[in-house]
C-alpha cells in the first residue's frame, strides 16, 4: 500500500490522483507518533512526549521556544474536477483535527505545530512553485508536510535543495533525493526506482518472466527509471527484450504521446513482445493503458506505477469495462485498501480523529458516490496521520534543539521507524521509508471498485 495514492487524469495532472493514498497507499503508513521517550501513540493520537531535557528555544528557522511552524500542502481538486471522480473532502479541517490533538498532547517535547496550509492546481507547475517560494521566502516554515508533486522535480528541489528546506512528501524519485541535502527529503513509501528494483526480485522469484519478452514504456521523466535500474535487472536476469519506448508528455495535451504509443504497439507485435513494464505514473494511467490492452490484449503488464495503475483499475471497474484492461496487472505493493481499512493502525487513526470533533470516517469499500463523486476522508485522514506521525517521530528523536543539522542526524541514525506494520527504515542513503512488500496482481472483482490481491506473503525489501 502507498502513503499516497497519486493517479495521474491528464498525463500532466499525474500528481492529484496519487492523493488517494496520500498517506497511505503505497505501502507504508507514518505510524502512531512517537517521542522522544519511546512511547507510541494511536497514529495522529499526539503522544504527550517527554519533559525536555534541556531548555527549548529558538533553534531554527520556523521553531521557537514554544512552536514549530510547518507549511502543510494539498491538491486544489476544483481545478481538476473534470478529470478526477474524487476529491479528499476538507483537507485543511482535517488535518486541522489531528494537528489540534497532537498539541492538545504536548506537542513534539512541548512545541506546538503551527500549520500553515496552501493548496495549488497540479496542472502544470507555475503554482507549486509559488507555493515553494511562499512557505520559503514568506513563511519560513521549517518543514512541509502532504501531496507536493511536480513531474519535473523543480518543485520539490525548490524545497529541499535550493531553500534547505525539509519535504516529507510523497512520489519522489531517487534522482531528486539524490540533488537534495542528505534527509532533507524524505518519504513514508518508496521511490519508483527501489519499488522497481523490488518489483523485478519479486517476478524473478515467481519466475514470472521466464519464457517472456519484455519490453519497457515510460515517458521523458521516468526514463531514468528504465536505463538505471529496470534495464539492467532484465539484464542480469537474461531475460529476452523488445524495444524501450520512451513518450513525450508535456501539458494536458498528450496526442503526441498517443500517437508514439500507436507506433511502438506495432513495433512490439512485430518483435513478439508479450510482457510490458510501465515506468512510472503517467504512463500507468488509463489514456495509455487501455489502449495497450485493446492492441496487445493478452500482454502481461507489470509496473512500479502503483497509485495510477489502481486508480485507473478503479475507474474503469466503476465505468464498468468488460474486461477490464487492468485485471492482472502486477506490480510490488504492502497492503491492500482493504487490509488497511481492517488493520488496528488505520482504526485507531480514525478514532483519533472522530474522538476529536472529527466527521464519521467510511472504509474504502463503503463509499458511495454523491453526484458521481467519491469524498474519500479515509484516505485523507489516513494520509496526513502518517505524515504527521513521522515527522514527529524524527522530530523527538532530533531533540529540543531543533535544526536541519539535528533533523538530518535523527534521520540518517533512525533505523526502524514505528508506520503500519510490519516494516519500515529510514537511515543513511535511504530516505524512503517503506519496506513491506509482495508480488500483486489487480482484480476488478474485489469489492465494489477493485483492488489488487496478494500473490504471497509481505517480504521486507529492506533485507
Amino acid at each position: 500500500m502507498s502513503h499516497w495514492r497519486l493517479s495521474p487524469v491528464v498525463a500532466v495532472v499525474v500528481v492529484v490522483a496519487a492523493l488517494l493514498a496520500a498517506c497511505g497507499s503505497s505501502g507504508k503508513k507514518a505510524a502512531a507518533p512517537t517521542t522522544a521517550a519511546p512511547t507510541t501513540a494511536a497514529p495522529g493520537a499526539g503522544t504527550s512526549t517527554s519533559v525536555a531535557p534541556a531548555a527549548l528555544t529558538a533553534s531554527f528557522r520556523g521553531v521557537t521556544a514554544t512552536t514549530i511552524k510547518l507549511g502543510i500542502v494539498t491538491i486544489d481538486y476544483k481545478c481538476i474536477q473534470q478529470f478526477v471522480n474524487y476529491n479528499f473532502g476538507d483537507q485543511p479541517a482535517i488535518d486541522q483535527v489531528l494537528v489540534n490533538n497532537l498539541n492538545n498532547h504536548g506537542g513534539i517535547l512541548g512545541r506546538k505545530i503551527v500549520p500553515i496550509y496552501r493548496s495549488y492546481c497540479p496542472i502544470g507547475n507555475s503554482q507549486a512553485l509559488t507555493v515553494c517560494t511562499s512557505y520559503t521566502e514568506d513563511d519560513k516554515v521549517f518543514a512541509v508536510l502532504g501531496v507536493f508533486y511536480d513531474t519535473t522535480g523543480d518543485a520539490q528541489l525548490c524545497l529541499s535543495r535550493d531553500h534547505q528546506t525539509i519535504l516529507l512528501g510523497h512520489e519522489l524519485l531517487d534522482q531528486w533525493i539524490s540533488q537534495s541535502p542528505p534527509g532533507l527529503m524524505v518519504s513514508p513509501d518508496i521511490t519508483a526506482e527501489r519499488r522497481s528494483s523490488v518489483l523485478l526480485n519479486l517476478l524473478k522469484s515467481a519466475g514470472t518472466l521466464t519464457g517472456k519478452k519484455v519490453a519497457t514504456l515510460a515517458d521523458q521523466d521516468s526514463s531514468a527509471s528504465v536505463n538505471s535500474v529496470i534495464k539492467p535487472g532484465l539484464d542480469a536476469m537474461g531475460v529476452s527484450q523488445g524495444s524501450a519506448a520512451v513518450l513525450t508528455v508535456t501539458g494536458s495535451d498528450t496526442s503526441a504521446a498517443q500517437a508514439q504509443l500507436d507506433s511502438f504497439i506495432e513495433k512490439w507485435k512485430g518483435e513478439g513482445v508479450n510482457a510490458l513494464i510501465l515506468a512510472g505514473l503517467n504512463v500507468s494511467s488509463e489514456q495509455f493503458v487501455n489502449k495497450i490492452k485493446k492492441a496487445l490484449p493478452d500482454v502481461l503488464l507489470m509496473t512500479d506505477g502503483e497509485s495510477s495503475a489502481q486508480q485507473g483499475g478503479e475507474d474503469d471497474t466503476l465505468a464498468k469495462m468488460h474486461p477490464n484492461p487492468y485485471d492482472g496487472m502486477l506490480t510490488a505493493n504492502g497492503l491492500t485498501d482493504e487490509e488497511q481499512w481492517q488493520g488496528a493502525w488505520l482504526q485507531q487513526c480514525v478514532k483519533t480523529y472522530q474522538d476529536n470533533g472529527g466527521q464519521t470516517v467510511i472504509g474504502p469499500d463503503q463509499i458511495q458516490p454523491t453526484n458521481g463523486i467519491r469524498v474519500l476522508v479515509w484516505s485523507a485522514v489516513r494520509d496526513f496521520c502518517s505524515e504527521l506521525s513521522m515527522f514527529q517521530q524524527i522530530a523527538a528523536k532530533a531533540g529540543p534543539n531543533l535544526t536541519n543539522t539535528t533533523w538530518t542526524q535523527a534521520v540518517n541514525t533512525y533505523g526502524e521507524i514505528t508506520l503500519e506494520p510490519p516494516y519500515a527504515s529510514v537511515h543513511t542513503g535511504k530516505y524512503d521509508a517503506e519496506d513491506a512488500f509482495r508480488l500483486v496482481a489487480f482484480d476488478s472483482t474485489i469489492g465494489p471498485k477493485g483492488d489488487f490481491k496478494a500473490l504471497g506473503p509481505l517480504q521486507d525489501a529492506s533485507k
